[in-house]
């Protein structure tokens, strides 16, 4: 596999005048239909969608310790054994910013095309490991168990794919529903989901609402646990379980439960749909080294800025329990599906477990990522936002150079 060609996702013309010209505007059921949008946007979310903050920027700072080095022309593989210098993979892939941490010290900290430390980037389906992170603290008060049925708590999904699922089964993508998760087909439930959101074009007046209301039309399909399914509505219905057990909202449960506990530094805020559900499957922005510092509170087992943000029998589930062989049968069917050998997707993470490590990842859409390995003490935060059809680069391929970066810095 060779480098691709740079990619130039900036285009500064963009929202640029007072007011931009027409041509040179964002309309936010377009923001995907061009790289140039889809750079400004995930830069820029707040200016375009409705927003809750989940920001504790008034708390004190957790410092992050930094002991530079220059890793630009170090050389890893991808699955494939090809090799790659590192700032090489970074220009290919559209970056906008990485941050890696060595035994929770800043060792490497580079930001490209527009952003800026203090920037919020969307975290795309990373804010499914951040719902996993809130879920968790709630298990262990007592609020609800995994093995309690999703309809037992918001009744109104009885009659849905839903009703029969356990939080277990949101959590670890195990719902047997009919679903697909595809944003390129407007025919298909990804893309309605889009629309429902406001990031593509409405096409019908009667379409739902509200992501809860789409939640309750939806039809099973199969046995739940018996597969893995990518469905990003699952961590939607998560949501809505954990508010309806609490009374409190999503964004209030984020910022309460773990953002605030992280002595986090920037703004941070989540993206709400039409009728003011928060987007738990990918609507979280925040500042790298936030995201960074959430990193490593997972790499530190739940344990960061002087608290437990979340139980660390948790993290062991999710680092050692995860179906292999649910997984494995999806993978078969996906074209990079052998970059996934040994791996599985347990409380919205995705794990890879080898002879002597275990990495579990939270990954988003457009090149999102925090890599943790608990064993070599690193960690990875990046943000990107390269083209959709951008394939050179997928999760296993960047999943094994920073299994080497790790195993180098290690």
């Amino acid at each position: 596999m060779s480098i691709p060609a740079e990619v130039n996702v900036v285009d500064e013309r963009v929202m640029s005048g007072f007011p931009p010209p027409p041509e040179q505007r964002v309309r936010l059921d377009q923001v995907y239909t061009d790289p140039r949008l889809t750079h400004w946007y995930m830069q820029h979310i707040r200016e375009m969608s409705g927003t809750a903050d989940v920001s504790s920027r008034h708390g004190s700072i957790a410092t992050l310790a930094e002991e530079p080095m220059d890793l630009d022309g170090i050389e890893v593989s991808d699955a494939e054994g090809n090799n790659w210098k590192l700032a090489d993979i970074l220009t290919a892939t559209c970056s906008d910013a990485i941050l890696i941490l060595r035994q929770g010290r800043v060792v490497y900290e580079r930001y490209f095309n527009t952003m800026k430390p203090e920037t919020p980037h969307l975290c795309m389906s990373v804010t499914k490991a951040i719902a996993s992170c809130v879920a968790a603290g709630l298990v262990e008060s007592g609020t609800f168990s995994v093995d309690d049925k999703v309809a037992a708590i918001v009744p109104e999904l009885a009659g849905s794919a839903y009703a029969d699922a356990t939080i277990r089964h949101l959590l670890d993508m195990t719902v047997g529903i009919r679903y697909v998760d595809d944003v390129s087909d407007p025919s298909m439930d990804g893309s309605r989901m889009c629309r429902i959101e406001g990031v593509h074009p409405k096409l019908a007046d009667d379409e739902p609402g509200s992501l809860y209301d789409f939640a309750v039309g939806q039809q099973k399909e199969g046995e739940h646990g018996e597969v893995f399914k990518y469905v990003s509505l699952n961590t939607i219905v998560l949501g809505w379980v954990m508010e309806r057990a609490t009374g409190v909202s999503v964004p209030e449960l984020i910022r309460t439960r773990v953002w605030n506990k992280l002595g986090t530094e920037h703004d941070a805020y989540i993206m709400l749909d039409r009728a003011g559900a928060a987007q738990l499957e990918g609507g979280f922005a925040c500042s790298l080294r936030d995201l960074a510092r959430l990193g490593q509170m997972l790499c530190q087992g739940g344990q960061f800025n002087g608290q437990q943000i979340v139980p660390a029998s948790w993290l062991d589930d999710v680092r050692h329990n995860g179906d292999k062989r649910v997984f494995a049968a999806a993978a078969e069917s996906w074209d990079d599906g052998r970059s996934y050998d040994g791996c599985s997707y347990r409380g919205c993470f995705w794990v890879c477990e080898t002879d002597d490590h275990t990495v579990f990842s939270a990954v988003g859409w457009l090149g999102q990522r925090v890599y943790v390995n608990q064993e070599a003490g690193v960690v990875i935060a990046q943000f990107s936002s390269h083209p959709q059809d951008l394939t050179s680069i997928k999760v296993g391929h960047a999943l094994q150079a920073y299994e080497d970066l790790a195993r180098i810095l290690a």
